[in-house]
């Protein structure tokens, strides 16, 4: 499995690219990411240039993590 760590210049924005196939972004692949996404639980945006047929998809980095957030509090019942 290859980890795909946060480089430092990425710390602290608020948006950050999808990982490249096969790694991973806060442990989870960009499928997962683009499910979430679709699912309405994170939020993400894709840039293209007009005319152009590929672009970039970011994540709103706060939202995954509140959705991060979300799932620790269900599974600690006592919400610590």
């Amino acid at each position: 499995m290859v980890k795909l760590q946060i480089p430092q210049h990425m710390q602290g924005e608020d948006w950050a690219r999808m990982p490249k196939p096969k790694e991973r972004f806060f442990g989870m692949s960009r499928t997962t990411i683009l499910e979430l996404s679709q699912a309405g639980l994170i939020k993400t945006v894709s840039i293209r240039k007009p005319g152009a047929n590929k672009g970039i998809r970011l994540i709103f980095v706060p939202s995954l993590r509140e959705f991060l957030d979300k799932c620790a509090q269900e599974v600690n019942p006592l919400g610590k």
